[in-house]
């Protein structure tokens, strides 16, 4: 047998995981959460206190932080 890891939008998974189950393929779901190279950048520039502004949405702080 083959490993593959792959990423699946969260709204497929479901289907996705039932389509494999279908053929016979093993499920090992990752369950180790890690942030995202956007999520530690925002985290990195919080900390330094640089670019700290109010924001009436995650959206909004996220334009306002250049993602």
């Amino acid at each position: 047998m083959e490993t593959f890891s792959i990423s699946v939008p969260e709204k497929k998974s479901s289907l996705v995981k039932q389509l494999l189950k279908e053929l016979g393929v093993i499920i090992n779901t990752d369950t180790e959460k890690k942030p995202n190279k956007i999520t530690i950048a925002s985290m990195k520039k919080t900390s330094k206190g640089e670019e700290l502004t109010k924001s009436s949405s995650h959206l909004d702080l996220m334009q306002k932080l250049n993602f």
